[in-house]
């Protein structure tokens, strides 16, 4: 099955007026500004992973937004945006929060805590070959378990057939949540409310 990224992009964009919602009335957010449009400045941002800045208590942050049509209770992380050549938003991103977006739940994830996780401890872990075998086999999904610190971690492999124009295949990792927190992956977790 093809993913279309120019319908995926467009659905993101109408999460906007949720999203800005739960930041006002759950979060208490004083500003937010967005970074959704082609300009060149906003352009620069999206390629940092940064979607939209928000003041909080007089604090900025920058943020990654994620939407997920269900809550599997695990975090998708992009290794590879375009696999083998372009790696994915965790090595080229820069905000200081992911705010991962379910029907359900809203997780803020700290940036630098998972980039730790995943560099030092998951990557490590993983036999590269395996994202060979996924690309070639032109699978949706592979589940394995790896090694990490003495513990066996089940973690899922999926790879996103994209089409826009042309076609190419993103590979990431996904992580349940529990297995983040056990490795120190700062996160909250707010039910998010209709």
């Amino acid at each position: 099955m093809l993913h279309n990224f120019k319908v995926s992009l467009q659905h993101e964009r109408e999460q906007a007026e949720k999203a800005d919602k739960f930041y006002k009335t759950v979060l208490g957010a004083t500003r937010i500004q967005r970074f959704n449009t082609e300009s060149d400045a906003d352009m620069f941002m999206q390629r940092q992973d940064v979607d939209l800045v928000l003041e909080l208590k007089n604090v900025s942050y920058k943020i990654s937004e994620k939407f997920r049509d269900k809550d599997y209770a695990d975090l998708f992380v992009e290794v590879f945006s375009k696999y083998p050549e372009t790696q994915g938003w965790l090595f080229t991103g820069s905000p200081n929060a992911i705010l991962y977006f379910t029907p359900q739940n809203v997780y803020w994830i700290t940036h630098t805590s998972l980039k730790k996780f995943c560099v030092e401890k998951l990557f490590p872990a993983i036999n590269n070959d395996v994202y060979d075998y996924l690309y070639h086999s032109h699978k949706t999904i592979i589940s394995k378990n790896v090694i990490i610190e003495n513990i066996s971690v089940p973690v899922n492999f999926i790879q996103a057939h994209n089409k826009d124009g042309e076609e190419w295949e993103t590979i990431g990792i996904a992580v349940k949540f529990e297995v983040l927190e056990k490795f120190g992956v700062k996160y909250r977790k707010y039910p998010l409310k209709n």
